[in-house]
């Protein structure tokens, strides 16, 4: 009989919020939100939960969230800032196991069927841990697959650790709002309400009359996940390709200011950038990527005659997305490279010829030695 799995999802609360309290930490007791603050325009990405308590809310204009709590402090984001905060609470969990797979900035699966702690005092110590050296509270959802730790992780907020096991997914699941189904989008969610499917409980009741509109595809998931057959496999390198490199990330709304859209394609460039150092990769090739708020997705790629690193890289990464972009409410932004330069082929120019010439007469010399002692008689030396 196959070992059941034990998934952790780890979800940070408020993660934006939390990571500006580590700078302004007298905000605690005040309500704040990150946004954009001089901007008609301007939506909010996240709230603290003080705002909340206002009805202040993520994805909401600056306008109607200062009407609500009119002494709300509006903060500029900081992605740069965001990402370093990501880095120090997932090097916590990578003490603890390496299989782990990053959702999101602010969020990962956890496989921790192998670590010899019990889950619930895992997950405490984790949480807590996060708590005190990152700065940055957290719920943690326990269950036997992804689905079932995601869901879990969502209920009990901020500062929760919540299991669901399979055996309580009608008790705990089927009577949540059907817009609370991880997988079932804002487009689908509306449609459903429609056809008096309000709850998830309903949606499994009524789930052979949707095979229609789900498709077969949708329909399997929604059936396997609900019945508690869904992934339970954490995969580390789901968004590793070494033929390819891309990132891209989601904004907590529609990105409509220009200034903030600049900054959000900065923060997913940088990302790209970073993992390139690391794989000490050289791209000719560069491809950007856009979601709106309706999920159209749009891209354009272009191949350079050089390689693409340095300030080259953020550069026409912005030249791109300019020549892509036209102007209204953005999603998703995605940049991807790949074509990329074999560092085992060289590459010569007119100011390179000196290296041939030293490399040929080094040859020519070890050719010699072969004629004249026997092949092999001298070799590369090891550094």
């Amino acid at each position: 009989m196959n070992k059941a799995r034990v998934i952790f999802h780890i979800d940070m609360n408020a993660f934006f919020a939390s990571c500006e309290l580590i700078k302004r930490p007298y905000l605690k007791d005040k309500p704040f939100a990150v946004g954009v603050r001089y901007s008609s325009k301007g939506v909010l990405s996240t709230a603290n939960y003080v705002a909340r308590s206002y009805g202040v809310r993520s994805a909401m204009t600056v306008k109607d969230a200062l009407n609500k709590c009119p002494n709300l402090i509006i903060l500029d984001s900081d992605y740069k800032f965001y990402q370093e905060c990501s880095n120090q609470f997932l090097s916590i969990l990578y003490e603890y196991t390496d299989k782990i797979e990053q959702a999101s900035i602010d969020e990962a699966f956890m496989d921790v069927t192998d670590i010899e702690i019990h889950p619930l005092k895992l997950a405490k110590i984790l949480q807590d841990r996060i708590l005190n050296e990152a700065k940055l509270p957290s719920s943690i959802g326990i269950g036997s697959t992804k689905f079932l730790a995601k869901m879990a992780s969502d209920m009990k907020k901020p500062l929760g650790i919540t299991v669901v096991r399979n055996r309580e997914i009608k008790e705990k699941i089927f009577p949540l709002d059907i817009s609370d189904m991880f997988g079932i989008g804002n487009k689908t969610s509306p449609k459903l309400r429609e056809m008096g499917i309000d709850t998830i409980g309903k949606l499994y009741e009524n789930l052979d009359n949707l095979h229609e509109f789900f498709g077969e595809k949708m329909y399997t998931y929604v059936k396997n996940t609900l019945e508690g057959k869904s992934s339970n496999v954490v995969d580390p390198t789901r968004w590793n390709t070494l033929s390819s490199i891309s990132n891209s990330r989601t904004s907590p709304h529609p990105l409509v200011d220009e200034t903030e859209v600049f900054e959000f394609l900065k923060y997913v460039s940088d990302i790209t950038y970073k993992r390139m150092e690391k794989y000490n990769i050289k791209p000719f090739t560069l491809t950007v990527q856009i979601k709106d708020p309706n999920l159209k997705v749009i891209s354009k790629s272009r191949t350079y005659n050089e390689v693409v690193i340095g300030e080259d890289f953020y550069n026409k990464t912005k030249e791109l997305f300019e020549e892509l972009w036209n102007n209204g409410p953005v999603r998703l932004i995605g940049v991807g490279v790949s074509n990329f330069l074999d560092d085992n082929v060289k590459v010569y120019d007119l100011f390179h010829l000196d290296e041939i010439e030293k490399e040929e007469k080094l040859n020519n010399t070890v050719k010699e030695i072969d004629l004249k002692y026997g092949k092999n008689a001298i070799k590369k030396g090891i550094k």
